[in-house]
C-alpha cells in the first residue's frame, strides 16, 4: 500500500484539529458555451481517470503507520461529478459566491479525494467547472493532473516543472552542498519563525469562505522585467505585496517591514514531471516588504528578497528537514503535528503560491476554456491566501479569505494596482469574467 508523506497526512491532521478547515486546491474554469450534460462529463472523467483518483485514504490499526491508499470497492465516478445551476444573473458577484462556497465544503474521507461541479447559468452562456482536490491527495503542482482529466490539454500547452532542482556533482558532494544549505536555511527558517511585528492581517478562521480574482495580460510586464532584471515571479510577488500594503493602510495598521510574513510555497520536483499526483513542495518564509512604496523599489526588493532566501538554502532546508521526518516513527509525527496546529501562532500572515498554469487553450467536450482561477487554501490564524496561476498569456491572482473579512476587495484592488504600476501596456487590458 502506498502510504502518504509526513506532509499530505498533516494535511488530513490540520482538519481533524480545526473543524472550521478545508484544505482543499482546486480551480474554477469558464468555458464557452452551450453547456455539455453531467452524464457527458462523466463518461469524459471515467475513461480518463487514473487509478490514484479510484482510491480512498485507509487509517492503519492504532494509528501505528502513515495512512495509505486503497481502492475504494465499487467506485462510482457520479459520486465525484455534481451539476449546479447559478443564480440569475450569472456573473461575477454569483460565481465568486459559488465559489467560496463550494471550496468551503469538506470533502468525505470515505471516497476518494476530489471532485468536480458543472456549473451552468453563467452570463452569455458560458458555463464552468471547479475542480477540488485534496491537499493531502496533491499540491499545486501534481494537483493540475486532475485538468488533464477533465480537459483536453495539447502537449506544448504543458508548463516546465520549475522548483528546487538536484545538484550536480559527485554523491559526496552534493551531500556535503545539501546538509550545508539546510544548515543555513534552518537558520534563515528558524529566525522567520519570531513573531511578526505588532497587528497583521490574521485572525480566527469560521466556516465559509470569500473568494474574488482579478487578471493580468503577462505581456504587459514584459518590458519592465527586462530593464529591471527581473522575473515574473518577482512582479506577480511585488504585486501581492502592494494589495497587502493598501490592505494595511486602510485598516490603519503601519505597514512595517516586518508585518506581512507570508509562506511561500516552493516545487520541489527535482525537475520530474509529477506523473502520480503527490505533496512534493517546500517552503520559504518572506517578510514582504510592505514598506515601500515606491513600486519599482518595491520590486527590486522583492526580487533581493527571495534571491537571498534562495542563497541561504531555505527550499534546499525544507527538503531535508521532510526527509529526516520521514523517518520517525509516524506516531511521534502526527502527535507532534497535532501539537503544533493546536498552539497559537503569530509568525505568519498569508500564504502566496505561484503555479505556473498551461500555456496554450484547453478545451472540454469541444468547449473552449476562457479562464482558469486558481483556489488555495486558509488554516490556522491565516485568514487571507493569494494564488496565482497563469493560462495563455493570462496571469490570475485568486484571493482566499475567511467570511469575516469584509475588505477583500481592497486587498484585490491593490494587487492589480500594484500590477499595473509597474507594467507596461502592450495592448488592451484584459477584462475578467463580469466586467462591463
Amino acid at each position: 500500500m502506498d502510504r502518504l508523506s509526513a506532509l499530505s497526512a498533516a494535511f488530513l491532521s490540520a482538519e481533524d484539529v480545526d473543524p472550521d478547515s478545508s484544505m482543499v486546491i482546486g480551480s474554477l474554469g469558464v468555458l464557452e458555451g452551450p453547456a455539455p450534460t453531467a452524464a457527458e462529463l462523466r463518461a469524459v472523467i471515467e475513461e480518463r481517470l487514473p487509478t490514484r483518483y479510484r482510491q480512498r485514504v485507509h487509517r492503519s490499526p492504532l494509528g501505528l503507520r502513515a495512512p495509505g491508499w486503497a481502492d475504494e470497492p465499487g467506485f462510482d465516478v457520479g459520486h465525484h461529478v455534481r451539476r449546479v445551476a447559478l443564480p440569475a444573473p450569472g456573473g461575477r458577484e454569483e460565481l465568486a459566491e459559488l465559489m467560496g462556497r463550494t471550496m468551503g465544503d469538506r470533502m468525505d474521507r470515505d471516497h476518494p479525494l476530489w471532485d468536480v461541479t458543472l456549473c451552468e447559468g453563467l452570463e452569455d452562456g458560458r458555463w464552468a467547472l471547479i475542480c477540488r482536490v485534496h491537499h493531502a491527495l496533491a499540491d499545486g503542482v501534481s494537483g493540475t493532473a486532475l485538468l488533464r482529466v477533465v480537459y483536453d490539454v495539447p502537449e506544448e500547452a504543458a508548463p516546465a516543472v520549475v522548483g528546487v532542482r538536484p545538484a550536480s556533482g559527485s554523491r559526496v558532494r552534493r551531500l556535503g552542498g545539501a546538509v550545508l544549505g539546510a544548515t543555513r536555511g534552518g537558520l534563515a527558517l528558524g529566525s522567520a519563525l519570531l513573531p511578526v511585528h505588532g497587528p497583521s492581517v490574521t485572525g480566527a478562521i469560521r466556516s465559509g469562505r470569500r473568494y474574488a480574482w482579478t487578471s493580468v495580460p503577462l505581456s504587459s510586464a514584459r518590458e519592465r522585467r527586462r530593464d529591471l532584471n527581473v522575473t515574473v515571479n518577482d512582479v506577480a510577488l511585488a504585486a501581492a505585496t502592494a494589495g497587502f500594503r493598501a490592505l494595511l493602510v486602510h485598516r490603519g495598521i503601519e505597514p512595517h517591514p516586518h508585518a506581512i510574513r507570508s509562506l511561500v510555497p516552493v516545487a520541489a520536483w527535482a525537475g520530474s514531471g509529477p506523473e502520480t499526483p503527490d505533496n512534493r513542495v517546500t517552503l520559504m518564509l518572506a517578510d514582504l516588504p510592505v514598506d515601500v512604496e515606491h513600486p519599482i523599489e518595491r520590486v527590486r526588493a522583492v526580487h533581493e528578497l527571495v534571491a537571498r532566501l534562495r542563497q541561504h538554502g531555505e527550499p534546499e532546508a525544507g527538503v531535508v528537514a521532510q526527509q529526516l521526518i520521514g523517518a520517525v516513527p509516524y506516531p511521534l509525527v502526527e502527535g507532534a503535528t497535532r501539537l503544533a496546529l493546536r498552539l497559537p501562532h503569530h509568525h505568519l500572515s498569508t500564504v502566496t503560491t505561484n503555479v505556473p498554469g498551461p500555456r496554450q487553450p484547453l478545451s472540454c467536450l469541444g468547449r473552449r476554456v476562457e479562464q482558469l482561477l486558481p483556489y488555495v487554501p486558509i488554516a490556522d490564524r491565516v485568514c487571507i491566501g493569494v494564488a496565482m496561476f497563469s493560462y495563455c498569456g493570462v496571469l490570475t491572482f485568486g484571493v482566499t479569505s475567511d467570511l469575516d473579512v469584509t475588505d477583500l476587495d481592497v486587498l484585490v484592488e491593490g494587487i492589480e494596482a500594484g500590477w499595473w504600476e509597474l507594467a507596461r501596456p502592450a495592448g488592451p487590458k484584459v477584462l475578467a469574467v463580469g466586467d462591463v
